[in-house]
């Protein structure tokens, strides 16, 4: 059988770096030193042209997503957000990571490419439950990353006129959070050019002064014990485990599904617990689930669960406006014996835990880590202390960032998917994704090893509540 790759013919039609003179440097901060360069949060959107009111109105399908009126909105853009401009530098003997000009180097850069297939031969349709289905390899929607240039896109126009973004953000530079606010920005542009952004790019907010370090050491006892991340000294060399073989497979919880998970969760709730989010609820039984696949049994060995979270609403003192670009995130943090994980036979017990590990999270605590991470002699030495390859599990939750409600660059055409590029790869992780109906569904972008998955899903509590 002839597979689709082999008829894919894919032409670049341009190639610019966009940067601006107003950016001279900005120093990061201590949550942003930690982050690897060679980290990218990147998504694809796509859009369908049928869904664009004037489809059947223009004989020139180059006008829906242009690429000029996109490029000229990317230079607006920069005047928000200069920083784009910078690359990456050193500095200080603890390796500590500012944005600097650097005339060869930054930048946006703006790929054009064009391919002679249509959109709908693309596997980016979802059924109800699951999606494994991959876009193949050589159709390159994404730029190739390079760490010296903070922001990527690639525009890619199919022969039906419709149209695939690949928008790559380094994370360095900003979380998840800030990456949904930049493109919203970005297509509010498009949109109306004297558009004005409210962004705030004071990364001092997360920067505990000396004054404050000295006092947050004297307070806490436990200073230097920081759950979620520990600074690693020099080791042996040992022989280099095999990497795991890993796939990614997409979930479609409906809302229904869910409603049906949290009243279940909900009829045992201990009294010291008087709410459960959706996602605490979600984040229970996906996180037990993963275990189970792994055949960890009633194993007498410790399990750690890591949740991304969003301090932008928890901090204060100084407060941190939902508008500040940069990483703005911290693993709220839960330890349990695996035996108790898997033989607990109620959700609501699992989902109280993960609600009180989220709400230790306090302003305190992060002002405490954002203090650790200043005192540490070498900032590239500080690493989560999860173990995601076989006892550990993290979560990202990006459902209720504006996904799809805020990706229309044409005016009532939203993204008709978004997807993760096809090259990536996580083991013991999940993503959470809302979906092109808004309708309170979720997709759970999932990776585990291939055997594990497969357990996984032939699990049928995994799905019980559909």
């Amino acid at each position: 059988m002839k597979r689709m790759s082999d008829d894919i013919c894919q032409e670049i039609l341009l190639s610019k770096t966009l940067k601006t003179d107003s950016f001279t440097s900005l120093k990061l901060s201590p949550n942003d030193w930690i982050i690897s360069s060679s980290n990218a949060i990147s998504c694809i959107y796509f859009y369908n042209i049928q869904q664009w009111p004037l489809y059947k109105k223009q004989n020139n399908n180059n006008i829906f997503m242009n690429v000029e009126k996109l490029i000229s909105s990317l230079q607006i853009l920069l005047k928000h957000y200069p920083l784009l401009t910078g690359t990456f530098k050193i500095f200080d003997t603890d390796n500590k990571v500012s944005l600097e000009n650097d005339e060869n180097n930054g930048g946006i850069v703006f790929v054009s490419t064009c391919v002679n297939i249509p959109i709908k031969e693309l596997p980016i349709s979802i059924d109800q439950y699951t999606n494994t289905k991959k876009i193949p390899e050589s159709l390159q929607l994404i730029n190739s990353f390079t760490a010296n240039v903070p922001f990527h896109v690639r525009h890619t126009r199919f022969s039906c006129g419709s149209v695939a973004l690949g928008i790559s953000l380094n994370h360095q530079v900003a979380d998840a959070h800030s990456y949904f606010q930049l493109i919203d920005d970005w297509r509010q542009i498009y949109q109306n050019s004297n558009y004005q952004s409210n962004v705030c790019h004071q990364r001092s907010l997360l920067q505990p002064t000396l004054a404050e370090i000295q006092q947050l050491k004297n307070s806490n006892p436990n200073f230097n014990n920081r759950k979620s991340l520990s600074f690693k000294h020099e080791e042996l060399s040992s022989l280099p485990m095999l990497p795991k073989e890993t796939i990614i497979k997409i979930f479609r919880f409906s809302n229904d599904e869910l409603q049906r998970m949290k009243s279940d969760a909900v009829i045992h709730l201990s009294s010291d617990i008087d709410y459960l989010s959706t996602f605490e609820v979600l984040t229970a039984h996906l996180y037990r689930h993963v275990m189970f696949a792994r055949h960890h049994s009633t194993s007498s060995i410790q399990t750690k669960l890591y949740i991304s979270t969003n301090i932008r609403p928890r901090l204060i003192q100084p407060s941190i406006p939902n508008t500040y670009f940069g990483n703005a995130i911290m693993l709220s943090y839960s330890e349990m014996m695996m035996r108790d994980l898997l033989n607990l036979n109620s959700l609501s017990l699992i989902a109280s835990q993960v609600h009180k590990s989220i709400e230790e999270n306090t302003s305190n605590d992060i002002r405490t880590t954002l203090a650790w991470i200043s005192c540490q002699d070498d900032k590239m030495k500080i690493t989560p202390t999860w173990n995601l390859d076989t006892t550990d599990f993290t979560i990202s939750a990006w459902n209720k960032m504006g996904m799809y409600a805020k990706s229309e660059f044409e005016i009532d055409v939203p993204a008709c998917r978004i997807i993760l590029p096809q090259n990536t790869n996580f083991n013991g992780a999940a993503t959470l994704f809302s979906t092109e109906d808004n309708d309170g569904s979720i997709d759970v972008f999932l990776g585990l090893e291939v055997n594990e998955m497969n357990q996984l899903e032939k699990n049928l509590d995994f799905r019980k509540y559909r």
